[in-house]
């Protein structure tokens, strides 16, 4: 199954988190001297929030599809997330020690970060952090589907936000259920969607701009998201380009910092005139989309493909393949 809204909903939240993080190269210019797009500047980082919105939104289409067994889904997803982790996390490993950049983590902390268990904090790649989100949203629902359906997954969101405002919890509870309401989000928008065509594109996206500009607290952006994710579904018919972006989003996510930082790192001393520093950012973005993409062919895809051949090969193990697996080709609202 394919939803062309949803792959421009991914393309263009990677895009905005790559933006919003694209002021890395320019850490030795003086302040004030780029001129980047305000709107992203500053808010960018939603971008994230709304990967959960969509992964929300995923989730329901995988579990609620015929044949769905959790063990295979969860070699899918393994599949899915650590090679692209763990192959830029030696990258970013290979930039900040070996060039002069420590990153001043121990090498046991590195290997621990792999794993996406929880950290306290920042994981050695600090991108690593929302999909620690994901990993523990994916064990939840896999749990909670199969014997309780989405309205036990979204009771169980719903308890964790409750029990997060109301008790001081441990950090490994409270940096989880902090963001529950962003995969809510993502549920509720899986139970109207087919009823909201009628409200077309641009009013969900502008109901969603103004209740994130309103909110003015994480507790709301839910709200936001669940417009946004409405508006972007009732999308049809996308560019190519588009589609081809929302397969990389997850590169685009993992790749962008690299890229980044190596520029910082080959920016030659004295730098250059302020001026460079558009231009700059802009052929960046176009490279981390041109390497992104081929990560996408070249190593996503057929690690995918891998991954959906383990899982039914460990299901003839288990003597119960399913007749009709869960569709792979769901484009998967994963970073």
């Amino acid at each position: 199954m394919k939803l062309d809204g949803l792959q421009i909903a991914r393309a263009c939240a990677a895009l905005g988190i790559a933006y919003f993080h694209s002021w890395r190269p320019f850490i030795g210019f003086p302040p004030g001297s780029a001129h980047p797009i305000p709107l992203l500047r500053d808010h960018g980082w939603i971008a994230v929030d709304f990967f959960f919105a969509i992964s929300g939104f995923v989730i329901c289409l995988v579990t609620t599809s015929a044949g769905f067994d959790r063990i295979a889904f969860m070699i899918r997803r393994a599949f899915r997330l650590y090679p692209l982790w763990i192959a830029t996390s030696l990258v970013y490993l290979f930039l900040t020690r070996f060039i002069g950049r420590d990153a001043g983590q121990t090498n046991e902390f590195f290997i621990y970060s792999l794993t996406l268990l929880p950290t306290d904090g920042f994981p050695f790649y600090n991108l690593g952090w929302s999909l620690q989100h994901e990993m523990a949203f994916y064990v939840l629902a896999t749990l909670v589907v199969p014997r309780f359906g989405l309205t036990g997954l979204a009771g169980a969101l719903a308890a964790g936000i409750i029990a997060d405002h109301l008790f001081a919890l441990p950090w490994y509870l409270h940096q989880f259920f902090s963001y529950y309401g962003n995969f809510l989000a993502g549920i509720a928008a899986f139970a109207v969607y087919r009823h909201t065509t009628k409200l077309g594109v641009v009013l969900p996206i502008a109901l969603g701009l103004v209740a994130l500009y309103y909110a003015g607290a994480r507790t709301f952006y839910p709200i936001g998201l669940f417009c946004w994710l409405i508006g972007f579904l009732n999308m049809i018919s996308p560019s190519k380009i588009g589609a081809t972006l929302g397969d990389a989003s997850y590169s685009i996510y993992l790749i962008h910092p690299l890229v980044f930082l190596s520029i910082y790192i080959m920016l030659p001393d004295p730098l250059p005139p302020n001026w460079v520093q558009e231009p700059i950012r802009y052929l960046a973005l176009v490279a981390i989309c041109g390497i992104a993409t081929a990560t996408w062919f070249l190593f996503e895809r057929p690690l995918i493909r891998i991954g959906e051949a383990s899982a039914n090969l460990a299901m003839r193990a288990l003597g119960r393949l399913p007749q009709n697996p869960p569709a792979a080709t769901v484009k998967s609202g994963s970073q």
